[in-house]
C-alpha cells in the first residue's frame, strides 16, 4: 500500500507542478471544471491505494456491456 501511495503522490505532484501556471491564469469556469475533473481522479486513486471493493470504472462499463451485447445480437439476427 505504501508503494502505491508514494507512486500516486509523485504523479499528483508532477501534474500539479505542471498545471499550476495555467491554473493561475485560468478563468473561474475553467477552475471549476478542473476541480470537478479532480474529484473522480481522487476517488479512483483512493480505490487503487486501498483496494476497496467500491464501485469503479469497471462496474460502470459493465452497466453498458449488457445492453450493448443485446444490441449486437439484435443486429446479427
Amino acid at each position: 500500500m505504501n508503494d502505491k501511495l508514494i507512486c500516486i503522490l509523485l504523479l499528483i505532484a508532477a501534474v500539479l507542478v505542471s498545471d499550476i501556471p495555467a491554473y493561475r491564469e485560468a478563468y473561474r469556469k475553467e477552475r471549476i471544471v478542473y476541480g470537478v475533473l479532480w474529484v473522480p481522479l481522487l476517488y479512483l486513486n483512493f480505490l487503487f491505494i486501498t483496494d476497496l471493493p467500491w464501485p469503479n470504472l469497471d462496474m460502470l462499463i459493465d452497466l453498458f456491456a449488457g445492453p450493448a451485447a443485446q444490441f449486437v445480437h439484435w443486429l446479427k439476427a
